[in-house]
């Protein structure tokens, strides 16, 4: 995978790189990726900057990569289907920040969230098994629990509270939109 800056392509580098720069910093905008394994095969865990949402997508190949993006968009409508306000602030979002970019995930707090996630609350995948259902793996199911469920710690206002990560990003995308 080719991060933003170093894209060679001339049409495709400015998009890329305006696009990097612009949105770099905002947090409610970034997401961190960290790769791990469930029965031999590889799965990625996406953590929200600002809310600590987390999307874990199964059994994701190479060929996968460049479809994430919309990938975490269908878990998102998911997680908020029964959600009408969500919805439509999803599909704004989604308009108006149409394109996924990946570079070197530096952040400590969300390595450290990403850590904390994968070994204790999925237990090093383990936990996935409680999601299968007739031989299939409900990912809708268990990303709904991990956002909807499980609570977080997050330092909101220089204070450690704990959050569900679902509510916190509904909360941070509205007043995005206000």
């Amino acid at each position: 995978m080719t991060m933003p800056e170093n894209i060679q392509n001339p049409i495709i580098r400015p998009l890329v790189l305006k696009t990097y720069n612009n949105e770099k910093g905002n947090r409610l905008l970034e997401w961190g990726a960290k790769l791990f394994y469930f029965d031999h095969r590889k799965c990625l865990q996406i953590c929200n900057f600002a809310s600590k949402l987390t999307v874990v997508l199964v059994d994701i190949k190479k060929s996968d990569l460049e479809f994430v993006g919309d990938y975490i968009a269908r878990y998102l409508f998911e997680i908020y289907s029964d959600d009408k306000i969500m919805t439509a602030l999803l599909e704004r979002f989604f308009n108006e920040h149409h394109i996924s970019l990946f570079a070197k995930l530096t952040d400590r707090r969300i390595i450290a969230a990403l850590n904390h996630l994968q070994s204790i609350y999925l237990e090093d995948g383990y936990y996935l098994y409680d999601f299968i259902e007739n031989g299939v793996l409900s990912t809708i199911k268990l990303n709904r629990k991990i956002n909807k469920e499980h609570l977080v710690t997050d330092k909101i206002d220089g204070k450690t509270q704990y959050i569900y990560p679902a509510e916190r990003f509904a909360k941070l995308l509205k007043n995005y939109y206000k």
